[in-house]
């Protein structure tokens, strides 16, 4: 690897490491989100590296991947599930986890499963909708560049 591409890929990891740091010390500061505590912020970073590896997607069934699609092609839904994003972004100062985001009875079908959630989240990012997936509380709407 060339001096040129190292040190291109420490910078990116060194920025990745800042935009992980700042996300986590806005939901610990939050005092809408008593229950986020330094230990519970790092806890998702680590077992995201942890010894599986950090593999985030999942390959889900045919029926979730055609489910997911179906959520995610309904321009209402994807507004609808973008906007509480944004809504609590505003409130918060930060992105919701994905599990508070998950949990939000109102955006997913009563038969949700796993895999569908995990599903949704990867076409989302894919189709350029959602952004932060890699950073703790850092879910935000994709904006044009």
């Amino acid at each position: 690897m060339s001096k040129t591409a190292t040190r291109n890929r420490q910078a990116a990891r060194q920025d990745r490491a800042a935009r992980v740091q700042a996300s986590i010390a806005a939901a610990v500061n939050c005092p809408l989100c008593p229950q986020v505590t330094v230990e519970a912020g790092l806890e998702i970073p680590t077992k995201a590296l942890g010894p599986e590896g950090g593999r985030r997607w999942w390959n889900g069934s045919r029926a979730a991947q055609e489910r997911a699609v179906q959520l995610t092609g309904d321009p209402a839904w994807r507004e609808r599930a973008l906007g509480w994003i944004d809504a609590y972004r505003d409130a918060h100062g930060h992105g919701p986890s994905w599990r508070r985001f998950w949990r939000e009875p109102s955006l997913w079908p009563t038969d949700t499963t796993v895999s569908l959630l995990h599903t949704v989240m990867r076409q989302l990012n894919q189709d350029g909708y959602l952004d932060g997936t890699k950073t703790p509380f850092g879910l935000c709407r994709r904006t044009p560049e």
